[in-house]
């Protein structure tokens, strides 16, 4: 969108403030997503791609706005301050900051504030090894190469108390800001699930390498549990490691084979041998 377009938008929506600038934020892979100053105030405006289908991370509008709804006032993530399904567009407030560097204690008690969240009428996401390692097999029947690394067999674990609302994709890249300022951003494909899972996803090194970010250290480790807290979900996350690094390796490797641009296939080639590495050392350790 032009500065006059978005200038138009605003006023018709009663978020016109003044004189109008636009820059283009790094928005992932799909979705344009745009910092605006319009007189002293300064909001993010999403236009939505085109529904993804077919993949660990669809892309949903509806759902990112009523996450926000949700998590905004929790100081968890942007609030939001406008959704029109018809225009596929979306304002939230701007977070200041940059990506997220360092600080893993910082991410864990953002996870323990956003369990104040309801997950009800969110789309649900296997919390059983057996239903995420099928997740992870129907992506790596659609691969040309095989796995380089043996199925993980699955294994019993205690059914959830409560569901959560999760991310799911809670790379470096969507943490911006800094110690009591950071925020969860890019709610385009949260879920009902289980909280290991975006405890994986922080954790583990196939994200931070798609994020361009250096995989966690074993001391950033140990801050993160920490501070967290929760000896029960550490030992949860233990034992649903091994499913969930099978399932995103076959993600990564089926990406590696699939996307248009070359550095960006040879980076999800780096990822989903990280994420073979990490089962393995799974049942080493």
């Amino acid at each position: 969108m032009t500065p006059a377009e978005v200038g138009v938008f605003l006023k018709a929506q009663g978020l016109w403030q003044g004189p109008v600038a636009v820059t283009p934020l790094k928005g992932g892979y799909l979705n344009e997503v745009l910092k605006v100053t319009t007189g002293s105030a300064t909001l993010v405006l999403k236009r939505f791609a085109p529904a993804a289908t077919g993949t660990l991370f669809p892309n949903l509008p509806a759902d990112e706005a009523r996450a926000l709804k949700l998590l905004g006032p929790l100081g968890v993530a942007p609030r939001l301050l406008g959704y029109w399904p018809d225009q596929a567009l979306m304002a939230c407030s701007y977070v200041e900051g940059g990506q997220w560097q360092s600080g893993t204690g910082h991410v864990a008690r953002l996870l323990l504030l956003k369990e104040a969240a309801e997950p009800a009428g969110f789309r649900k996401v296997p919390t059983d090894p057996a239903a995420i390692i099928a997740e992870g097999d129907a992506l790596f029947a659609r691969c040309k190469a095989s796995p380089a690394a043996a199925r993980p067999l699955p294994v019993a674990v205690d059914p959830l108390r409560r569901l959560s609302l999760v991310h799911t994709d809670l790379g470096a890249s969507n943490l911006i800001g800094a110690g009591a300022g950071l925020r969860i951003i890019d709610w385009q494909c949260p879920a009902a699930g289980d909280l290991t899972e975006d405890i994986y996803s922080f954790l583990s090194p196939g994200f931070h390498i798609l994020n361009l970010h250096d995989t966690l250290t074993p001391d950033a480790v140990a801050e993160f549990w920490a501070a967290l807290a929760r000896p029960d979900l550490q030992t949860r996350h233990r034992t649903l490691r091994p499913f969930y690094a099978w399932r995103m390796a076959a993600y990564c490797l089926w990406r590696s084979e699939t996307r248009p641009e070359a550095d960006i296939r040879a980076r999800y080639a780096v990822a989903y041998a990280a994420e073979l590495a990490h089962m393995e050392h799974a049942y080493a350790g």
